[in-house]
This record gives C-alpha cells, structure tokens and sequence, in this order.
C-alpha cells in the first residue's frame, strides 16, 4: 500500500480543521438576519425568534433585533423575557414610535398599567408624541380607566393643534364611555370641521342626527 506524502496529510488536515472551524463560527449574520426578517414579517415567530437569539448572541447591538426578537417572545407568551428584550431596544432607541407601541404591548399583557401609562405619558409630554397619545387612550379605555383617557385625548388634541380629526374622533370614544353625550357632540362636530370628507366623521355624525352641512361644523381646540 502505498503511502501517502506527508504535505497531502498536512493539507488535508488544514482544509478539516478550517472547515470545523468555520461550522463552529456558525452562519454569516447576514443570512441569520436575512432568515430571521423573513419569518417575522410572515408572522413565523417560532421560526424568527432562535435566528434573532444567534445574533443577539454573536454580534449584540442591534437594536431592531432586540425589538423585534421580544416581539417573537411576547408572541410566543414568554412576556417577561420580552419585556427585557423590548426595554434594551427602547432604551437604545426611545425616539422609535414602533419600538414605545410594542413595549406598551407587553406591558398591558403583563398587567403592568403603571409603566404603560408612565411610559406612553412621557413620550407624549416630553417628545411630544401624538401616536403615544393615541394609544395611551385606547389603552386606558380597554383598562376602564376613563381619567387617564381623558388626559390623554387632551394631550392628543393640543399637540394636533386643529390639523388632526383623529383625536376628536377618539375623544367622541372616551366621552360616550362616560355617558357624556354633549362632549362627545362637541368633539365629534369639531372633527367634522377639520375633514367634512371624512366617511368616519359622516358616520358618526349621522349616528348623532347631526347634518353634514358647513354650519355643523365647530372651531377645533381644546
């Protein structure tokens, strides 16, 4: 039999060892990101979640991946794990109206109303957010908590600053669940003279035997 040279051994070696090596490394990111970005936007969390984990563990920083691999937890009923997940990703990025929307999210699922309401209250008076607002009030209301509804339309319409229906349509909201029938009359003609073209707005307004015509129609503010 013959014998094979000793630099073919040692090649063959080398080629072993870097091909363990490489297998050891794992896949580039990009394919995990690539994989894992796929499958979340497809609503496979299953799938999208150990892919988001592989880079979180290999190249931290990211954070989008944080976001969205709490999102895959929360979907996946692992709440607390999410929440510290989502919280790293709003801490790195607290201007993200998505990332503020998604820790919300699992704040409410968790049952932790104080720092729903701490969380969405500040982005909406220091950052002055309107989508916080918003959300803060559609919260509340889920929550039976009409006081913090309240400030939160408020909030919402000051910053609207009359170029915005959607607030007084949500203040329409937060009225009825008070049994408030003239603030909600008052809201919803207000947002009637913002966008009279509005098929919500005609809605409602027929709901409440009010006719779309100009003298409908009140001045927004507060």
């Amino acid at each position: 039999m013959s014998r094979v040279p000793a630099f073919v051994r040692t090649s063959v070696l080398a080629v072993a060892s870097l091909a363990i090596l490489a297998s050891c490394q794992g896949r580039p990111m990009v394919a995990a990101k690539k994989e894992a970005d796929f499958a979340f936007e497809h609503g496979d969390y299953a799938k999208a979640a150990p892919a988001y984990l592989e880079i979180i563990e290999k190249a931290p920083g990211d954070w989008e991946v944080e976001y969205r691999y709490g999102v895959c937890l929360a979907e996946l009923g692992n709440l607390r794990e999410a929440r510290t997940h989502v919280e790293t990703a709003q801490a790195a990025n607290p201007k993200s109206e998505e990332v503020a929307a998604g820790l919300a999210q699992v704040y409410f699922k968790l049952g932790e109303k104080q720092k729903l309401v701490q969380l969405l209250q500040d982005r909406g008076n220091l950052q002055r957010s309107l989508p916080s607002f918003m959300l803060l009030a559609d919260y509340a209301l889920q929550m039976n908590d009409a006081d913090t509804a309240t400030t939160a339309v408020n909030g919402a319409i000051l910053l609207a600053d009359g170029k915005d229906f959607q607030p007084y349509l949500k203040a329409v909201e937060v009225a009825e669940k008070l049994g408030d029938t003239k603030t909600a009359s008052r809201r919803l003609r207000q947002a009637y003279a913002i966008n009279p073209k509005s098929p919500a707005v005609g809605a409602k307004l027929a709901e409440y035997g009010l006719a779309a015509e100009p003298t409908t129609g009140l001045p927004p503010g507060p």
